[in-house]
This record gives C-alpha cells, structure tokens and sequence, in this order.
C-alpha cells in the first residue's frame, strides 16, 4: 500500500479595486491589467477567484464579464474600497464603517456585484484586510461561504483555515463561514509579529517567480492539517500588472509611493505571475478557488 502524499493548495485571488488600493482613483489596473491576468492563468487552466469592489463592477461590466467567461470565481472587495473593520496598520483615511452600519454596506456592496455580474457573489477580503468579528458576522448572514480577510502576519498565527467565532473572528467558532487567512512570511520579522514586512503580495514583484515559489513552498510546508494537506490563500492586485507611477500630482498634495507599491509593476510582474504558475504546477501543486475550496472543507454544509 502506498502512504498518502498531503495535498498541496494555493488559492490564487485578485482584489479588483483602484490603482494602488488606498491611493488613487485610477483604474488602469482593473480595466488593463486584468485581461494579463486572464492570459496568465489560461495558459496553465488555472481557476482563480476576483474581488470586485461593487463601483468597479459597475463601471467596468465587461471585465467582469471576461473574468465569468473564462470560468473564473467572482467576489466582493467591499462597495468603495472602504474599511469595515479593525485597522491593523496606519491609514490617513477615516471612511471607517461604523459596526452598526457593517451589515448595510456589505449588503449593497453584495447586491451591487450581484446585478453585474448575475451571480451572488459568496467570497469576500475586506481592504487593508481591515476585519472584524462584526464583518465576518454579517458576511455569514448574508451567505457567504469564505472570507479571507484575517491578518495572521499581525496576529501571528497560523494561516490555516477555520470556522470563526462571532464574538472573536480571530478563535475557532460555530459560523459556517470559513475564515482562509493570506499566508504571510513566518521567517521574516519574526520577533515582531505585527511586521507589515510579513505580508506577501509584493514579494512576486519585488523578488521575482522563482524566490515567490520558493516562499510558497515552505510556507505549504510549513503548516498542514491533520491529513497532511496543506493550503496558502495568495492575494494580488490587477494593477500590480500595469506599469504604476513613483509619485502622483494633485492640486493639495503630491504622493510619493515607497518602491514596494511601484517597482516592477507592468510586464515584469505578468511574466512572473505566469512563471510562478508553472512553477507551482510542475510541483504538483492544485490551485483552487476560494469558493470551491470552502465547498470541499471538511465539515462544510451540502449544497
């Protein structure tokens, strides 16, 4: 009899909001860089889930229509790329979402992808990854099934997912929605676990497809549950595959971005990203959506 060899699981998904998240209005990256993307993961028949932000579903209806034709997972990034939880780091911005007012604007974010795109969405990542217990429980009543929202790089915990608790989205719990935390780097910053260094999605770009497979690989292997299966929730931007600006103009301020939010956007990144895929396939690695892992999580409901 031949021993069980774990199953190997990256979650590929994309959060379909302005240009360089918190700082721009811009859109380049949704209408531009999203098609690159597709390329990307066609090449490989690889299915990934897509975060749209309900105003950029709105106002680019035939990316989401690409993106649902190509057999790809729709889902919810908020309504206006707003915060609806906890921060976790510094952010000028104070358009918080009131606690109480959570479970209205995930609503009309949800309905408003919706309408787009013909499907409800039922996979969700807070911007910033800005959760809360108040988010995670409104998502859950509004039948979502994932949510990958949690920050295990500041709370440093284990990426694995869970069933969170209502009272505590950080602690196990009796919701039927299934919390698949972004993988972060345990081996950088590790005496400080609240090092936003930790975090993943510039890596890809920053370092190239080859470092990036390496980290996944050792963070696949880093944690696996109790059938020796192992799963990593990578989270991306379609901006990050159009060439971004090192500073930006307007009449009261002139931003100047740190090098992680700019170097190497545009082809360098596409081209890693279609590498990194290979990579990954080449060691046996299954890519699944967030929805159709959710589905197949132990314990999840039928239909």
């Amino acid at each position: 009899m031949h021993e069980r060899v774990g199953r190997k699981t990256i979650i590929l998904s994309f959060d379909m909001e302005p240009d360089i998240g918190s700082w721009t209005s811009g859109t380049r990256g949704v209408r531009e860089g999203t098609p690159e993307i597709i390329r990307a993961l066609a090449n490989h028949g690889v299915k990934a889930t897509f975060l749209f932000t309900g105003r950029e579903a709105l106002n680019h209806p035939e990316i989401v229509e690409a993106v649902l034709s190509d057999g790809h997972e729709i889902g919810c990034h908020t309504m206006y790329h707003e915060n609806v939880g906890d921060p976790v780091y510094d952010t000028p911005f104070a358009n918080f979402v009131l606690d109480n007012e959570v479970h209205g604007r995930l609503e009309l974010a949800t309905e408003t992808v919706q309408r787009v795109a013909g499907v409800r969405p039922v996979s969700f990542r807070a911007p910033r990854l800005f959760g809360s217990a108040a988010m995670v429980t409104a998502l859950d009543e509004l039948g979502y099934v994932a949510d990958s929202s949690f920050p295990a790089y500041f709370h440093g915990r284990s990426f694995l997912p869970y069933h969170p608790s209502r009272e505590d989205w950080s602690a196990d719990g009796d919701l039927a929605i299934l919390e698949i935390p972004p993988f972060f780097d345990v081996r950088a910053g590790e005496d400080d676990s609240k090092n936003r260094t930790r975090d993943q999605w510039p890596v890809l770009r920053a370092k190239g497809a080859e470092e990036f497979g390496d980290l996944c690989r050792d963070m696949l292997g880093e944690v696996t549950d109790a059938n020796g299966d192992s799963v990593i929730c990578v989270y991306l931007h379609p901006w990050e595959f159009v060439e971004m600006p090192e500073t930006v103009e307007s009449d009261e301020v002139t931003l100047i971005f740190k090098p992680f939010l700019h170097v190497n956007t545009g082809p360098f990144a596409v081209e890693a990203l279609d590498r990194f895929i290979g990579l990954m396939r080449r060691d046996g690695v299954e890519f699944a959506t967030m929805r159709d892992y959710a589905a197949g999580f132990p314990g999840a409901a039928d239909g």
